[in-house]
């Protein structure tokens, strides 16, 4: 017979006593649980993507605190709305060009988008404006002979996208705070890791020489349809030409056929709301309820454009006028979309004509 607990029992004694005051506790034998070296590490990075994830976002929403709203709200309460408008879009040129063209580049830009831009705000919307454009238009074709296309197409978007100012003064300063815009937003987007410098497609003299011509008619072109037809936003018609020769360049060719749906699509969607004639609290509603939607649809382009093109639409028509102002806005875009899809043609048929006339060599098979 075994005693327990005993020097020749086969179970191990009982764990000692120890005092707490009053109660007399035995010993715990829990065995030390070992962690798990994969296991804490496995947590480890389940934990910091979190981490790293919501310091990105605390980084970019205080970003566009300090880096867009506040200089825009102390220009704009300084200056007025022109100088605001100045001061925002000079800020989107500097990013945008930095992004496409690199940051050193875009420094050397960054005082002609301010001139671009006061030119343009001193002659919009008239047939000086055009002149402008088509000019702006031929410098930035021809950039595409040493690889500066990207970041001087931000020229022309400068001068089309402007508040008109009678004033030469006004004007002047416009260009000015655009300047100043344009070097901030380089600033940000180097913050956001834009390279120096990105190297654009390169032309032989001629191809350039082309792509300058027809950049500078398709943009003095555009322009001129609407100063004729004597719209209010004749912006509105070679804002299409810009915006896909940058998806053009971003390899995205098929934006072109996508925007031409987009836009038939919003004016069509228009019409209706027209004939109705809902009250213009409920126009507006309808109007935030699109927009908002569209930014659910970047990655489907041609629903995004379409509902964009439709919320812009109800946002800027009277109520009176709503299916006159779907008519003129769907027929400004069209009509920069049909002038590109000319340009491009023409452009195609003179690269062929100089490969035909100066062939590339071919490598020899190895």
């Amino acid at each position: 017979m075994l005693v327990r607990g005993g020097p020749w029992s086969d179970q191990p004694p009982p764990p000692p006593l120890r005092d707490t005051g009053n109660l007399m506790f035995a010993e715990s034998r829990i065995p030390d649980v070992p962690t798990s070296p994969t296991t804490t590490e496995a947590d480890a990075a389940g934990v910091e993507p979190r981490r790293s994830g919501a310091r990105r976002m605390l980084n970019i929403l205080a970003a566009v605190l300090v880096g867009l709203v506040l200089p825009v709200v102390v220009v704009g309460a300084l200056v007025g709305h022109f100088g605001a408008s100045a001061m925002f879009m000079g800020l989107v040129w500097g990013a945008l060009g930095a992004k496409l063209g690199g940051t050193r580049r875009m420094l050397y830009i960054a005082p002609a988008i301010g001139v671009a831009a006061g030119l343009g705000a001193g002659t919009a919307y008239g047939w000086w404006w055009v002149a402008l454009l088509a000019l702006l238009g031929f410098i930035a074709g021809g950039g595409i002979g040493f690889g500066w296309l990207p970041p001087l197409l931000m020229l022309p978007f400068a001068a089309t996208f402007v508040t008109p100012l009678s004033s030469t003064e006004n004007a002047v300063i416009f260009g000015v705070i655009s300047a100043i815009g344009a070097l901030y937003g380089i600033i940000i987007a180097r913050r956001f890791g834009a390279p120096a410098i990105v190297e654009g497609e390169h032309q032989p003299p001629p191809a350039a020489a082309g792509v300058a011509i027809v950049f500078g008619v398709l943009l003095g072109g555009a322009a001129a349809i609407g100063v004729a037809l004597g719209w209010t936003e004749p912006y509105w018609v070679p804002e299409p030409i810009l915006i896909l020769t940058l998806y053009i360049l971003l390899g995205k060719r098929e934006r072109i056929q996508e925007k031409a749906i987009g836009t038939a699509l919003g004016v069509a969607a228009a019409i209706p709301v027209a004939i109705l004639a809902p009250p213009p609290e409920v126009i507006a509603l309808i109007a935030t309820v699109a927009f908002l939607l569209a930014l659910t649809q970047l990655k489907t382009y041609w629903l995004y454009y379409g509902l964009y093109t439709f919320a812009l639409v109800l946002a800027l028509a009277a109520p009176a006028h709503l299916a006159s102002e779907a008519k003129e806005r769907g027929f400004e875009i069209l009509a920069g979309i049909a002038l590109l899809a000319a340009g491009l043609a023409a452009l195609h048929a003179l690269a062929a004509r100089l490969s035909k006339r100066d062939p590339q060599p071919e490598l020899a098979p190895s």
